[in-house]
């Protein structure tokens, strides 16, 4: 929001440049314009200005003030700034054409000329409060918020109730991430006639961040109410939905801010991550595909649409655009990481090794990471490299009770018992309601002999899962003999009984 307040100036000077007067039917004494005849005037202006040939002198500083004053209200802030230059070359010592200068280049996002020119304002008359407000918008745009306080504290000085101000200073506190305190600035604008729309969606913004998704929901409609084609506070809207996994009414609402704006690439984006929670992989691929047509550059989405991909089974596709990623952003490990599991997934396991290995160098203490490459080598038969690997997932992640199963099972294939029962007995102790762990100890405490021991763990794992039941047996002969088997089995028969 820009704050500045244009008033129509009623100027009592003809036009007084080449071409252009008053029997043209241009009337710059009326208090409302005429859009059409104005911008057609404008257009003239500039015509005339280009002319190689032509004779031209620059209007009078009425008329630049009104042209001024007229491409501000109307957004045309290139011409506002035009304009506003030519009447600084005429009245150089106006505190109220520096200020109009200022907020052109504000509108503009350009902030340090736009201080700039505020500061000569101020200079002049520094008592003024829009200066001192634009000013603090100014010192905002350039992440000067210290500064943008002190000015704003400064404008309600002369006063205290100035609407505009305590706007600029409840923003502050949202920088500050003092949402408490700007929520009830915003709660007591929500009455002004000017500012209320903007309060209701400032209000959403502080709630959410808040986590009261209901508080912001109803500012947002509260909002949309005043302005039902505020894209941003339907995307808004959307972000609520998501964080709460509402998916459908996100997806509603990102629909609704995509159809006042078509270009909109973050709700494109966002639209694709719903559909994607949803397990909608094709709704999401369409959506991510339309953000990129926006902008083509952004990582996070060529990464998502990648991971759609992937998780459709469509890897070389996914390859493609975690490529993509990876070459906009060559230190983004995310992107090599997943581009890896693609093409470990199509046993292509030199080119995985690769990204993995690159992904490390990134990230080297991500969990995720040395767990894949773990995977890997254990798939590629290099068993001490595997255990390495695990160990270091674990290491970085020591309750990840599947990677302690893998560890384990890793070093039961290397003849390393101890090991593999620690492993184990790690997992019981982190998942006591899975299976696996409770049947792989089993197997080792039966193979030291241990029968009674590994009956009780049997019973747990058949307990867990009663499919166990079915193929232990078989399955416990490649690790201990006929007589001992018949010995689990006979305690296996009393610890069912006693449970009984």
């Amino acid at each position: 929001m820009l704050a500045y307040t244009l008033s129509k100036i009623v100027k009592d000077t003809a036009m007084s440049f080449y071409n252009f007067d008053d029997d043209d039917g241009f009337d710059f004494h009326k208090p409302e314009w005429n859009k059409q005849e104005m911008d057609e005037h404008i257009r003239r202006i500039h015509e005339a200005m280009r002319g190689e040939n032509a004779r031209y002198q620059t209007p009078s500083a009425a008329v630049l003030e009104e042209l001024v004053a007229y491409c501000l209200e109307h957004e045309r802030f290139d011409d506002a700034l035009n304009f506003a230059t030519l009447l600084l070359e005429s009245i150089p010592y106006s505190a109220d054409a520096w200020q109009k200068k200022g907020i052109a280049l504000l509108a503009l996002g350009r902030y340090a000329e736009a201080l700039e020119a505020l500061n000569h304002a101020y200079t002049l008359d520094p008592a003024d409060i829009e200066t001192l407000i634009n000013r603090a918008w100014s010192l905002d745009g350039l992440g000067q918020y210290d500064e943008a306080m002190k000015t704003v504290e400064e404008a309600l000085m002369y006063n205290p109730e100035h609407e505009e101000a305590l706007f600029m200073k409840a923003t502050l506190l949202e920088r500050y991430e003092r949402y408490e305190e700007a929520l009830k600035l915003f709660q007591y604008l929500t009455h002004s006639e000017t500012l209320a729309k903007d309060a209701w969606y400032e209000l959403g913004y502080c709630y959410d961040f808040l986590g009261k998704p209901e508080e912001a929901l109803h500012a947002y409609t509260k909002h949309i109410d005043e302005n039902p084609y505020s894209y941003n506070a339907w995307y808004n809207c959307g972000v609520v939905y998501s964080k709460q996994e509402q998916y459908y009414r996100a997806i509603e609402c990102y629909d609704m801010a995509l159809a006042i704006k078509e270009d909109f690439a973050s709700a494109w984006y966002n639209r694709g991550n719903a559909f994607a929670s949803l397990h909608k992989l094709k709704e999401a691929i369409e959506s991510y595909r339309e953000a990129l047509k926006y902008e083509p550059q952004d990582v996070p989405t060529l990464y998502n649409l990648g991971n759609a991909y992937q998780e459709s089974g469509d890897y070389h596709t996914a390859i493609e655009f975690y490529t993509r990623a990876v070459t906009v952003n060559p230190q983004y490990s995310d992107g090599y990481f997943a581009r890896g599991a693609c093409y470990d997934a199509l046993e292509q396991y030199h080119a995985a090794a690769l990204d993995y290995d690159t992904a490390l160098k990134l990230s080297p203490d991500s969990a995720d990471i040395w767990y894949a490459k773990a995977d890997l080598f254990y798939n590629t038969g290099k068993l001490h490299a595997s255990l390495e690997c695990y160990q270091q997932a674990i290491a970085l992640n020591p309750r990840d009770y599947a990677c302690w199963f893998d560890l384990g099972e890793t070093a039961l294939q290397l003849g390393d018992t101890y090991t593999a029962a620690v492993a184990f007995s790690t997992v019981v102790s982190l998942a006591p309601d899975w299976s696996e762990g409770y049947y792989a100890l089993a197997k080792i405490c039966a193979a030291q002999g241990m029968i009674q021991d590994a009956a009780k763990l049997l019973g747990r794992a058949i307990q867990i899962a009663p499919h166990y039941n079915l193929l232990y047996e078989a399955e416990f002969l490649m690790v201990i003999n006929p007589e001992a088997l018949d010995a689990l089995r006979t305690a296996l028969e009393q610890c069912s009984e006693h449970r009984t």
